[in-house]
């Protein structure tokens, strides 16, 4: 294992976005969910690398704020923190039950905004080692949740999060979102990303 989270991997995720930004000239803001979809910060869109910075440490902090958000309802969250229509790019390894769900949302957003969907590949976090134990009690570092498993199902972790991204990846694909796959490495994930948003800009343009 790589001793990677799959929270750093969103990280360097929003750090990528937010170089690009910076390269466009573009403005970056950063909202932030928990798992039941309820703001957790956010920051509004300005434009600048300590901006970009400054988001960073905001999600690195993931300091649960006042809100009035309901849970679930991301687009009408991200609805209110937009001032006029934005590109709106969407990071998350989206291994949540309602995903589904979610990108249906987006699409409906994805109307009136420009929204892209950024799935961090997060197969390297469950490509675990061998265990001669019959059942596995796994801990969450990101939830604090505990979960035991079998034998069987702990090899098959790592098969079964690449078929469901799969999944995902077609799904977006279906609502009309457009959607890229971003891996650990820093300077391929920003070559990916940069080249991705100058391709949408000479498409939509």
């Amino acid at each position: 294992m790589n001793g990677v989270s799959i929270a750093a991997a969103i990280a360097r995720s929003v750090a990528a976005v937010g170089l690009s930004a910076v390269f466009f000239q573009d403005m970056f803001g950063l909202i932030t969910f928990d798992e039941t979809f309820r703001q957790i910060s956010a920051a509004r869109a300005r434009i600048g690398k300590p901006h970009v910075i400054y988001c960073l440490d905001l999600y690195e902090q993931r300091t649960q704020v006042e809100s009035d958000a309901v849970h679930g309802d991301v687009a009408a969250t991200i609805v209110s923190h937009l001032r006029k229509t934005s590109l709106v790019p969407v990071i998350s390894d989206f291994l949540f039950a309602n995903a589904p769900a979610v990108i249906k949302e987006l699409s409906m957003l994805n109307g009136a905004h420009d929204v892209f969907l950024m799935m961090v590949d997060a197969r390297f976090a469950y490509q675990l080692p061998s265990v001669s134990a019959g059942w596995i009690q796994m801990f969450d570092v990101e939830t604090g949740r505990t979960r035991t498993v079998s034998r069987r199902e702990f090899v098959r972790l790592a098969a079964r999060v690449e078929e469901w991204q799969e999944e995902i990846f077609r799904i977006a694909r279906d609502a009309d979102l457009d959607i890229v796959r971003v891996g650990l490495d820093r300077w391929e994930m920003e070559t990916t990303l940069v080249e991705f948003v100058a391709e949408r800009r000479l498409r939509k343009m």
